[in-house]
């Protein structure tokens, strides 16, 4: 059966679920950009902390090198860290809120289908 053909109760509860169905992919995609950029600091940061003194480090900014002390580039590394696990935290919330809402709307879904007598297959 074409959405075209369903109810308008089903048809406006069907794109509802879409939508967050589109909303649960985006932040899941986002949160796995955020978990790998912390892998990466945390591997940059252990490898820092082994290099002993004062070493100088280069930092890439855009298509250019620029050079930093060892202790600056692990600082402003640590506060990127800390501001990326916040977003993380904020990312996970909203994904437990969406497939909340996700798995409510599913039932309300198949009790609204089986109202009308709809099956799917």
């Amino acid at each position: 059966m074409s959405q075209q053909r369903l109810p308008p109760e089903v048809q406006q509860t069907l794109a509802q679920y879409q939508t967050l169905r589109e909303n649960y992919a985006k932040i899941d995609a986002e949160l796995k950009l955020v978990e790998a950029e912390l892998t990466d600091i945390d591997n940059i940061l252990d490898t820092l902390k082994n290099i002993e003194g004062e070493t100088e480090v280069f930092k890439q900014i855009g298509h250019i090198l620029v050079k930093k002390s060892k202790d600056e580039v692990i600082k402003e590394l640590e506060e990127r860290k800390e501001i990326l696990g916040i977003k993380k935290e904020k990312y996970k919330k909203q994904l437990e809120i969406l497939e909340k809402q996700i798995n409510e709307l599913e039932k309300k879904l198949k009790d609204l289908l089986a109202k009308y007598g709809i099956t799917i297959g």
